[in-house]
């Protein structure tokens, strides 16, 4: 096999680096294109909301606040754009070429490319708003009906205050019945189906008189707070175990919008299972985050059906439970 001259190979480790450099250059020159297309798009938006939505906006910081939701950026786009600055700052220190890092010619016509693109959402799909409700910025549907449920109820019923709460109710529950609970805290059913019975169903439980009515001031009016309470209907080492138990509600009222025809959505049925998830990690978040909650409450998340297809009983799970708990409290 014929080996090249000693000069053609030098002239082809001279043409190497050279392509190198011409390409990078030509990738400065496209994202100084996008970024530019993007910056005058952000300009349409904001006379676009200026012009049609005022109404959302405040009189007197319209215009700030319009232009600061516009021109805000993240992350990943600020670094991006630092990492092409950078990068452009180093050609032209080697080169000391400007024109070359400028956009000209062919590459200008990707201005209104980049905004066609941008209006018919070429990269958007279900996915995007499955990311959008794994998003910790808490304005989703799942992150919101968790708020309300926390801070409208969980918070305001379960701590002591003004020498009641949960676990007086409990305990004045277990000296009046002469029972005893199972777990010391309410117990929340998060089904994936979302829906829990009026009654909760199981062969192992039985509805039992519920804890004591609690009375709470909320925006003017004393409103009644109140948890169900069931037993179950086998003994655990001799001991017939109470819980205080219920469904979440915020979880059945979705259930209800998803099954009505003025508020179903395709996207709801498309993400319910994201809602689901998001929901419970929120509301478990919120609750291991305040003091006063943190012992309070347990949520038992669960599949509605087992692998072979058979609804769950909600009963086998407690009775799981409270054997670990029994178990736990021996090694302890």
């Amino acid at each position: 096999m014929a080996v090249p001259p000693e000069d053609q190979r030098s002239d082809k480790k001279i043409v190497w680096p050279k392509m190198v450099w011409a390409n990078v250059d030509y990738i400065i020159r496209i994202c100084i294109v996008i970024y530019v297309a993007d910056f005058l798009q952000r300009v349409f938006y904001v006379s676009k909301e200026y012009l049609l939505h005022s109404k959302y906006y405040s009189p007197e910081d319209r215009l700030a606040t319009i232009i600061k939701r516009a021109y805000t950026y993240n992350n990943k786009t600020v670094y991006l754009a630092l990492l092409v600055v950078f990068t452009g700052l180093t050609r032209f220190g080697s080169t000391h070429n400007l024109a070359r890092l400028l956009p000209r010619g062919e590459t200008l016509f990707l201005i209104p490319l980049y905004w066609i693109l941008t209006y018919v959402q070429l990269s958007h799909s279900s996915l995007s708003y499955a990311h959008w409700i794994r998003d910790s910025h808490g304005l989703d549907y799942a992150a919101g009906m968790a708020s309300n449920y926390f801070h409208g109820y969980l918070k305001l019923s379960l701590p002591e205050r003004d020498n009641d709460g949960l676990q007086k109710r409990m305990q004045q529950y277990e000296d009046t019945h002469q029972v005893k609970f199972g777990m010391n805290c309410l117990l929340i059913l998060i089904p994936d189906e979302m829906f829990v019975n009026r009654v909760i169903r199981s062969k192992w439980l039985e509805e039992a008189e519920p804890l004591q009515t609690q009375y709470i001031n909320r925006a003017g009016v004393k409103r009644p707070f109140k948890h169900a309470v069931y037993r179950l209907n086998k003994k655990i080492n001799g001991t017939t175990y109470y819980f205080a138990m219920e469904g979440a509600t915020p979880m059945l009222t979705f259930f209800d919008s998803m099954n009505f025809q003025l508020s179903a959505t395709w996207q709801m049925q498309e993400m319910k299972r994201e809602i689901w998830l998001k929901f419970c990690k929120h509301l478990q978040d919120l609750l291991n985050n305040w003091p006063e909650t943190r012992r309070e409450v347990q949520l038992i998340i669960y599949n509605s059906h087992k692998p072979n297809g058979e609804l769950h009983d909600v009963g086998e799970e407690l009775i799981a439970r409270v054997l670990a708990h029994i178990e736990k409290e021996k090694t302890n």
